[in-house]
This record gives C-alpha cells, sequence and structure tokens, in this order.
C-alpha cells in the first residue's frame, strides 16, 4: 500500500512526463509541481528503491523502463490507471471490512453513490477513468477486430460499452455495419462525446438500460 501511493502521487504530480527531457534535480522538479523539495526527494529515492525512476551520483533523477509507463503520452500509459487507483478506489479498499460485513459495495458506502454515477457527476475523473481502461485494454481492440469477421454482420451491440471506444473502432473498421452502445444511463453520458468525435452518429445508437433490473 506504501509502494502503490507512491506511485499515484508521481503519477498525479506528471514526474515522468517532466524526466522525457533528462535527468532533473529534486530541486527542479519540486518547482515544477509545487512539492517541496525535501519530501519529494524522499518520495522519488523510495520509488528509485524498486526500479521506478534512477538517482545518479549527482542525485538526479531519471526515467527507468518501469517509470516510462507513468508517461501520460505513450500508447498503453499507466498513469491513468495510478491516478485512479490511488485515489477512489484506494479510499473505498480501505472500507472493505464494512463491505464484508453488511454486503454493501465498499464504494458506496465511502463516496455515497456507486462508482458509475460518481464517475458522471465528476467529469474529471469520469475522464481519468476513461483513459485508464483505454491504457489497459487498448492494445486488444486492434487484433480482436483484425482476428473476428465482423462483416459478416449487420448490427453489432455492446453491452457494457462504457465511453464508445471499441464500437466505434468496430465501426470504422467495417464500413457496412451499424451499431448499439448498451451501457447505464450515466455511463453513456461519456460515449456520446466519443461516438460525435468519429462522426459516427448515423451508424451508432446509444440505449440507456440496465440489465440488472429490468
Amino acid at each position: 500500500s506504501w509502494i502503490s501511493q507512491a506511485i499515484y502521487v508521481a503519477a498525479q504530480l506528471g514526474i515522468a512526463d517532466i524526466l522525457v527531457e533528462g535527468p532533473r534535480s529534486t530541486e527542479e522538479l519540486a518547482k515544477r509541481t509545487n512539492s517541496n523539495s525535501g519530501a519529494l526527494y524522499r518520495l522519488l529515492r523510495a520509488l528509485s528503491s524498486v526500479g521506478i525512476f534512477s538517482i545518479d551520483s549527482d542525485q538526479r533523477f531519471s526515467l527507468t523502463p518501469l517509470a516510462e509507463k507513468l508517461r501520460s503520452d505513450i500508447p498503453g500509459s499507466q498513469r491513468a490507471f495510478a491516478m485512479m487507483m490511488g485515489s477512489e478506489i484506494y479510499q473505498a479498499w480501505s472500507n472493505l471490512l464494512h463491505s464484508v460485513q453488511t454486503g454493501e459495495q465498499a464504494f458506496k458506502h465511502t463516496y455515497g453513490k456507486p462508482i458509475f454515477r460518481y464517475l458522471t457527476e465528476n467529469p474529471e475523473r469520469g475522464r481519468i477513468f476513461d483513459i485508464a481502461m483505454t491504457g489497459i485494454h487498448g492494445g486488444e481492440t486492434l487484433p480482436m477486430i483484425m482476428a473476428y469477421d465482423f462483416s459478416q454482420f449487420d448490427k453489432i451491440v455492446d453491452v457494457g460499452g462504457g465511453n464508445g471506444t471499441v464500437l466505434c473502432e468496430i465501426l470504422n473498421y467495417n464500413p457496412s455495419l451499424t451499431g448499439v452502445l448498451f451501457d447505464l444511463p450515466f455511463v453513456v453520458e461519456r460515449a456520446m462525446q466519443q461516438i460525435e468525435s468519429t462522426g459516427l452518429n448515423d451508424r451508432c445508437r446509444i440505449v440507456p438500460g440496465d440489465f440488472s433490473n429490468p
């Protein structure tokens, strides 16, 4: 839990994005992230001890292969995932005992509402969640499309399709298809922008609903 929180802080501060420019001292990193230099040094030294960032003889920090994953500008970036897991999800897990004793969702107990409603009502956190999911699963989409012949169908329905990224990719590669995106009402709101940005409004229909409560 200590290391995961340290990773979260480094991700939140965007340390890896700064270090793309080259090795930097703690003083410079602290100035650019509005942080305390001494505390930031201890954080980065701790992460360096587990291979996330490295420190040289001049006390400057650099990227390592593990730290590269915290960059926001690379395919498969895990920065958003670290930011998500280290904040709301981390706090929800602290109420695991309550969840086991009562059967209530720990996230709902912590924040007063289910996670997807929370993400919709907090657009910036919803954006981070969507980026995190793309970072985890984005690399799977193209191989799936190449391996499976979707063109044999007229319509594709993505149940629980989230922000619509996968369905939009399928439709882009199969111009004869139409699609339906089905998810919770407060989830599909975030999909509208994705569908509009890809110009698929006339081929993709959004259907809000909840199959767990027919």
